[in-house]
């Protein structure tokens, strides 16, 4: 039983070290637009999972604590698009 409690707060943990960072992305017009966004922003290191809106321009980025917002603009301007961290 201990172990169990041990390996579930280690987990927990492990999970309150992510961090939600929110991208204003500018320029897509459609779903392919969409999936090149979420595509680039998938390897950049430290990204876990993120969630592109066409309509409202802006991307919700789960990432690891100490991954750089920078680095996310980074990736989605090479593939095109214009990027800023959202306030």
């Amino acid at each position: 039983m201990k172990k169990v409690l041990l390996s579930l707060v280690a987990l927990v943990a492990v999970s309150s070290a992510d961090r939600l960072i929110n991208l204003k992305i500018d320029g897509m017009m459609c779903p392919a637009c969409v999936k090149n966004v979420k595509g680039s922003l998938a390897e950049v290191k430290g990204v876990k999972e993120s969630t592109v809106y066409l309509k409202e321009g802006k991307a919700e980025v789960k990432v690891a604590d100490g991954t750089k917002p920078e680095a996310m603009c980074d990736a989605v301007k090479q593939a095109g698009y214009g990027c800023s961290v959202a306030k």
